[in-house]
């Protein structure tokens, strides 16, 4: 429960794999984003809009077959290390959340707002 006045913030967690150059199919990355779910969908999609912000750009290991041992060792290896960063990237609204923060809205008021990792 929180305090009457207090504000969730969902923040929103996006990815998809990218092309880094148009000269060389191989290199691609998984760029990590983030935005608040507070604001309108219209204007979190906006192309314009600043609504959605970079927070990491994290390499795309080689992907290995499915029959070798050492390969499905490598699979796991480069899951767990995957988990650790977004655990890593993410780790600041562990401490945040369940105290809150004071935030200065757009219409001029500060309020107590909780962040919460929401997807």
């Amino acid at each position: 429960m929180l305090a009457p006045g207090a504000t969730v913030v969902p923040i929103l967690g996006m990815s998809d794999q990218t092309n880094l150059t148009n000269c060389s199919a191989d290199k691609k990355a998984w760029p990590v984003y983030i935005t608040i779910g507070n604001l309108p969908s219209a204007r979190r999609n906006s192309p314009g809009s600043i609504a959605v912000l970079l927070l990491a750009l994290l390499p795309i290991p080689p992907k290995f077959s499915k029959s070798s041992k050492g390969d499905q060792l490598q699979r796991k290896i480069n899951a767990d290390t995957l988990q650790d960063v977004l655990e890593l990237i993410f780790a600041p609204l562990q401490y945040v959340a369940p105290t809150g923060m004071a935030i200065d809205c757009a219409d001029s008021k500060v309020r107590h707002c909780f962040p919460i990792l929401s997807a």
